[in-house]
């Protein structure tokens, strides 16, 4: 029976309708003047609309959110309210459209403030404040990229049907809102505080710095308009002082407002510490150009001194002391004088305990992000203290910068870090000057003696961290000679066990000397398993690659091989045979003697010069007498020649012994 009563006085057209509404509001429970306040939003009439304004003040909090979220309805209604003879109705209009941020009605409010009433005027130069401020704030949380108020849609209140009713308009973003009622805002504080001359002129003039927060302000436009009632007292406000309220106004009527012989003048008492704080708050304001050339021209930033800087920055903490870096940066002084003041800022930030180390850090990073703007061809002394900080990643970009830059010794700045330095920074240098070591080294190794140049290769892989990965390069890759000469270096270096997956690898490469290489460096890493050696040398099909496996299965004195070395004792190649019969020697195999016989009685002169270097290999004089033969009846002359050396050598040693018998 009450939704047909709603229904039937939201759809009259009798005036007494929103009369009986109103009175529902005025003294119904909240749920009853729920129903209502929806019916009136639903009959959209200018007389219901008026008369809740007049009673929003007494509404309960959920009730006047209702009327908040549907504000837009009450246009007409708060304008017609503003103009009401009746004083309540017209002090309700006013802060209503104050706390509902109506800029289009700001009109409303400057009207008022020409009222003979002073609890009206009061009243509009109150909300005219509290307008701008809400721009203002709003503006900054925006450029902030500060998220959005939850409940941005509007809450609706239940129709009389049950359905939800709709509100008039969208609900739109803050930014959407923001566009929307700004200008008019600004045109009406311009407008009021040109034409009013009274005592809220403190509170226009006040709104008016608020708004002052961008360069196309119709407020700060007043700085440039001749003739204009609030130029003024604008001009002497930014000759104060700034407040941190103000400061944007202060800044632009620096740049913008053809105020720089007063911005001078304020800025050489930057040291005192309210000015300072208040512009440390608005360091990202440093970008614009302009402002840049107003602090060059304050005296070349010598308004700031060491001992000046110092006490200032006792009392500040890292976050602020990295802020305080932005305005030397922007001072105008020489690199040398900031480098100075720079490292006095470095010595506070690093005071700071463990609680604070996150700001700290994010103080070093801002510091390194001053030292990585500046032009190429500057000092570089901001980058080499950065090189010493306590964290591995702003000492990691410090050094990419110092590499970026290349300055005339960086070379010599990087390697004496590389000591002392975390494994990602010797990384960082390691691939900027690793090349140019490394090239160094690998050129001077063929004409270094082994002391020396493995000494050289030592220092090499302690200072390039990275030369390993070179190594396996070159051994891969490249002609013949380079890998074989890369094998060699981590022969004599003794890099075998790190690098034996490559040369695992490389023992099956195409090229025999490769292998053969590969196999004798591979051997001498006692991880590696006898059993590919021995696979090697049963198949591989170059006679000087199994001759250096056998080498490699002698040094291992293993047992289990005899079986293998006494069928390569029979090979067809002499030097593989000969490797063989002295593997089996040191093994002492009792056929070693007998197979060295029969080698020095081969009919292939080659196996028998083997025979006679495996000879003079194991000592075993025992056979000098087929060794004499040899030297005088053998048919080659090769032959002989090496049998009369082995004689010569056998000769010499009995000498050296009878020299140091006697």
């Amino acid at each position: 029976m009450l939704d047909l009563l709603i229904h039937a006085l939201v759809h009259s057209k009798n005036e007494a309708s929103d009369d009986l509404l109103l009175q529902a509001v005025r003294l119904g429970a909240e749920n009853e003047q729920r129903r209502a306040i929806a019916a009136l939003l639903r009959r959209k009439t200018t007389r219901g609309l008026v008369g809740l304004v007049s009673l929003y003040e007494r509404l309960p909090e959920p009730l006047q959110a209702v009327v908040l979220e549907n504000i837009k309805l009450f246009h007409h209604a708060l304008a017609e309210g503003g103009r009401s003879r009746e004083t309540p109705l017209r002090l309700a209009a006013m802060r209503l459209i104050a706390i509902g941020r109506q800029g289009k009605l700001a009109y409303v409010l400057t009207e008022n403030l020409h009222s003979p009433e002073p609890t009206l005027s009061n009243v509009a130069a109150e909300a005219i404040v509290a307008l701008a401020r809400w721009v203002a704030s709003q503006t900054r949380k925006l450029q902030l990229s500060a998220p959005a108020a939850p409940g941005d849609a509007p809450f609706l209140p239940p129709a009389d049907d049950g359905s939800t009713a709709k509100s008039s308009t969208e609900a739109r973003t803050p930014y959407e809102q923001l566009i929307a009622e700004r200008p008019e805002i600004e045109a009406a504080v311009a407008r009021a505080i040109n034409v009013h001359r009274g005592k809220h002129s403190a509170d226009l003039l006040r709104a008016a710095l608020l708004l002052a927060d961008w360069p196309g302000s119709k407020t700060l436009a007043i700085l440039r308009t001749g003739k204009h009632g609030g130029q003024s007292p604008m001009v002497r406000r930014l000759q104060q002082p700034p407040e941190s309220e103000h400061l944007p106004a202060f800044l632009l009527g620096a740049s913008h407002g053809q105020l720089r012989s007063h911005f001078g003048s304020i800025f050489s008492r930057i040291d005192q510490a309210p000015v300072l704080d208040a512009l440390l708050r608005k360091t990202h304001w440093l970008k614009d150009h302009q402002l840049q050339v107003c602090l060059h021209q304050v005296t070349r930033g010598t308004w700031w001194g060491l001992s000046e800087l110092r006490r200032d920055l006792d009392r500040r903490d890292s976050e602020e002391s990295g802020q305080v870096g932005e305005w030397i940066a922007a001072s105008g002084l020489h690199d040398v004088e900031q480098d100075e003041r720079m490292q006095v800022l470095l010595e506070r930030i690093a005071r700071d305990e463990e609680p604070a180390a996150a700001k700290s850090l994010g103080a070093r990073l801002r510091v390194l992000r001053l030292a990585m703007r500046r032009k190429r061809g500057t000092s570089v002394q901001l980058l080499k203290m950065l090189l010493s900080d306590a964290d591995e990643r702003v000492m990691r970009m410090a050094a990419r910068e110092i590499v970026r830059r290349r300055p005339a010794d960086f070379e010599n700045v990087l390697l004496k870090i590389m000591t002392t330095a975390t494994p990602s920074v010797r990384r960082v240098i390691g691939r900027a000057i690793g090349q140019a070591g490394f090239e160094n080294f690998w050129n001077r190794f063929d004409r270094l003696d082994k002391p020396t140049r493995r000494n050289a290769g030592r220092a090499m892989l302690k200072l390039l961290p990275d030369a390993i990965p070179r190594l396996q390069r070159r051994a891969l890759a490249g002609s013949v000679e380079q890998r074989v000469k890369a094998m060699q270096v981590v022969q004599e270096l003794g890099l075998a066990e790190q690098m034996q997956d490559t040369l695992m690898q490389l023992c099956a490469d195409a090229n025999p000397r490769v292998r053969s290489k590969a196999v004798t460096v591979l051997g001498e890493v006692p991880t590696i398993p006898s059993e590919p050696l021995v696979e090697r040398l049963l198949n591989d099909t170059d006679a000087r690659v199994r001759a250096n496996t056998v080498e490699v299965l002698e040094a291992r004195q293993d047992a289990a091989f005899v079986p293998v070395l006494a069928q390569r004792a029979l090979s067809a190649t002499g030097r593989e045979r000969a490797n063989a019969i002295k593997a089996m020697h040191r093994m002492k195999v009792s056929t070693a003697g007998s197979q060295l016989m029969n080698m020095l009685r081969d009919e292939r002169a080659e196996h028998r010069i083997s025979a006679l270097w495996a000879l003079r290999q194991i000592g075993w004089w025992q056979l000098l007498n087929e060794v004499g033969r040899l030297a005088k009846d053998d048919s080659n002359l090769r032959v002989r020649r090496y049998a009369l050396g082995v004689l010569k050598t056998v000769a010499d040693l009995l000498r050296e012994q009878k020299k140091d018998a006697g």
